[in-house]
């Protein structure tokens, strides 16, 4: 017994060092396709409730689908200019940003009494010395590239399963000879749909939310930029715990360039925390609840898991790709107890 056992934990370890090394190498394969059916639930949810409109119903579930398609791919296009733009104007205005700071710098020496110290011109002379720009930019580069190039494939990817989505449960039967065995991997394909989606559509609906009202924050503080800055918010709050940290840290830290003024970069972070407060406390417990039944801990093991695998990309995809393991697990007597371990009550 001691050794089944043993040998169980063995195969288990190795599987996993298996699978991780998989999806490591098979990355640039891998990542789309998971792109594409995390956007598909997200589309298919908006259609489903697109199709109970009253003025909508009569186009059916596949026109409202390809129109749900053709909005998600106009958005894409209009974000990806909002980004470019707003990255081309930065840069361009680096140098008066790195003057504000030089200035706040002086302030400070002069209101503590202490001599001159280097200005931040200074020190970004001797880090673009030490930094080798030649090696820096392709890097730079690859990454902007490779995010472009997941986003285009993954919209192929979701247009193509779309399309196909209607014939899958016949193919499942077909592809079955035992029938309940068919139903059952069904009824597993069905209960991932439900949670994820419902997770999904649910927090790109606050995210929306949250979008809005921090460009208002921000526009009437006179944050430059405040529509890009706005779409980072929403974007980093994908993922948990973390994100909406790192995002609130990137329009203070624009004020702070930008005014060159302590008291209106504490009053940006201030006026940023409250929407993410009300988001974190209220609405997201109230409107996601426990639809991916994953606690704390597993969601941080999560998030560090696949960031390590998959970056920014993978921080993003954690809950919903965790979610769709741990339901898998469920199913199956042997790995049932690791699905228990993964949740947030006990409860599959």
């Amino acid at each position: 017994m001691g050794r089944d056992r043993l040998a169980i934990v063995t195969y288990s370890v190795a599987l996993t060092i298996m699978v991780g090394w998989l999806l490591r190498v098979g990355q640039s394969i891998l990542l789309p396709v998971l792109v594409g059916v995390i956007a598909v639930y997200v589309l298919v949810t908006a259609a489903e409730a697109m199709t109970k409109v009253p003025g909508l119903r009569r186009l059916g579930r596949g026109w409202c689908r390809l129109l749900v398609l053709a909005i998600f791919v106009a958005a894409v296009l209009f974000l990806g200019g909002i980004v470019a733009t707003s990255a081309a104007a930065i840069t361009a205005a680096m140098p008066g940003y790195v003057a504000n700071l030089d200035l706040l710098q002086q302030n400070l020496m002069d209101v503590l009494g202490l001599d001159e110290a280097p200005s931040i011109a200074e020190y970004t002379e001797r880090v673009m010395d030490t930094v080798d720009l030649t090696a820096l930019m392709p890097a730079v580069l690859s990454t902007v590239s490779g995010s472009g190039s997941v986003i285009i494939a993954a919209v192929l990817y979701a247009a193509f399963i779309l399309a196909d989505l209607d014939a899958l449960p016949d193919k499942v039967r077909r592809a079955f000879q035992d029938t309940s065995q068919a139903e059952h991997t069904l009824e597993i394909v069905r209960k991932i749909n439900q949670r994820i989606g419902d997770y999904l559509a649910a927090k790109t609906l606050v995210n929306i939310i949250l979008g809005i009202v921090s460009y208002g924050i921000l526009w009437l503080l006179g944050i430059e930029h405040a529509g890009f800055w706005a779409l980072v918010i929403a974007l980093l709050n994908y993922i948990p715990y973390i994100g909406s940290v790192i995002a609130v840290a990137f329009p203070v830290t624009m004020s702070l360039v930008q005014f060159a003024s302590l008291a209106h970069t504490g009053i940006t972070l201030a006026a940023l925390i409250i929407p993410q407060s009300i988001v974190g406390y209220y609405l997201e417990p109230t409107y996601l609840g426990k639809s991916v039944n994953l606690s704390p801990f597993t969601v941080l093991l999560a998030l560090a898991v696949w960031t390590t695998l998959w970056g920014l990309t993978g921080a993003v995809l954690a809950v919903p790709l965790t979610a769709m393991v741990a339901i898998i697990l469920a199913e199956f007597d042997g790995t049932r107890f690791i699905s228990v371990m993964l949740s947030d009550d006990g409860e599959l």
